[in-house]
């Protein structure tokens, strides 16, 4: 998968995980950028196959993988080929991992990690054209915010959009997950939001969103976060969307929220699936929601809206919002700080 490196020596080195950086290669093939840290696991060379019964999502909320997801739901989309895992840190945790994870026709060609952490990196023909020609795409954990500033308008962000077009799947963890709906978290240079301050503020200077990066059309109008219930972030949560609804950046928007160790994976038309130990929490505007108090310096009041609760083994359509989930009403008032909730809101 690593295209352009041909040598015999250089490819010894790719099959046994060795970090490399720009190396020379014959006349014609293409060169990695300068300084591009990465590790191959397998066949180096394109594996050739087209992915089967895609395109699909995979969203993952961090911390320990979900075995059933990449085995069951992923790799028999990627059809033996080749997975490219984009990080900005250097580490290539995931190599062994999806490497071994199936034996058989299913088994990975190859499992190359790229450390694409500046905007000349997601700008090179290198790196672009080997996650174009992926078949899953992963993005790893880390900081979204250097995901945003290295990866945003670059080569490498089309690239993506490319492998999803063409039938791979495209997935992420914690961070990575956080990038792939419509609006982002960007803490770029500021302490993580946590939701205690958010709802005394939902203007509080850790709150920083943006948007127009990947442009899953089945994430269109989607708020992410990760970690969810682990790190309490349903609050937080809600003040991201009350900011995105009263500052009219979103005309609408539905947030979810997907737990550590869990994952939800969404096929080409927008079904999706629950896998894993915790809950996927969707949360949604209806009829009845006031956004009764959203300004600088006041407590976060936001009501009337529905929280959906997936858990393994249950599914949501993202077209059509039908599930079998729990549904429950939430409301927010964060005016009483020990009690900004009615009920326990997860």
């Amino acid at each position: 998968m690593a295209r352009g490196l041909i040598a015999a020596a250089l490819a010894a080195c790719l099959v046994s995980g060795t970090a490399l950086t720009a190396s020379p290669v014959a006349s014609g093939e293409i060169a990695p950028p300068r300084g591009l840290v990465q590790w191959t696991t397998g066949n180096p060379a394109d594996a050739g196959v087209a992915p089967r019964g895609g395109p699909a999502l995979l969203l993952m909320g961090g911390s320990t993988e979900v075995d059933i997801a990449f085995a069951q739901r992923v790799l028999p989309i990627a059809n033996g080929g080749d997975v490219v895992v984009l990080r900005t840190t250097p580490r290539d945790g995931y190599n062994a991992y999806f490497f071994t994870l199936v034996d058989g026709p299913l088994r990975p060609d190859s499992v190359q990690t790229l450390v694409v952490d500046t905007v000349d990196k997601a700008n090179s023909d290198y790196v672009a054209q080997a996650v174009a020609n992926a078949e899953f795409v992963f993005l790893a954990g880390g900081d979204q915010s250097t995901y945003i500033n290295a990866w945003k308008g670059t080569r490498v962000q089309t690239a993506i959009r490319t492998a999803y077009d063409r039938g791979a799947v495209v997935g992420g963890t914690s961070a990575g997950l956080a990038v792939l709906g419509e609006y982002i978290y960007d803490p770029d240079g500021v302490e993580g939001a946590v939701s205690r301050d958010v709802l005394a503020n939902p203007y509080h200077p850790t709150v920083a969103l943006t948007h127009g990066f990947l442009g899953f059309p089945l994430l269109q109008g989607v708020l992410t976060d990760t970690h969810f219930r682990e790190r309490d972030r349903m609050g937080r949560m809600l003040g991201f969307m009350a900011r995105l609804r009263a500052d009219g950046v979103a005309p609408s928007v539905v947030a979810m929220g997907v737990d550590e160790s869990t994952t939800l994976f969404v096929d080409h038309d927008g079904r999706a699936v629950v896998d894993g130990q915790g809950a996927v929490y969707v949360v949604r505007e209806t009829g009845a929601t006031r956004r009764e108090q959203v300004v600088p310096g006041q407590p976060l009041v936001y009501t009337g809206l529905e929280r959906i609760r997936l858990r393994a083994g249950q599914r949501i359509d993202l077209r059509t919002w039908r599930h079998d989930g729990d549904v429950a009403p939430l409301s927010v008032d964060a005016r009483d700080p020990n009690a900004p909730f009615a009920g326990d809101p997860y």
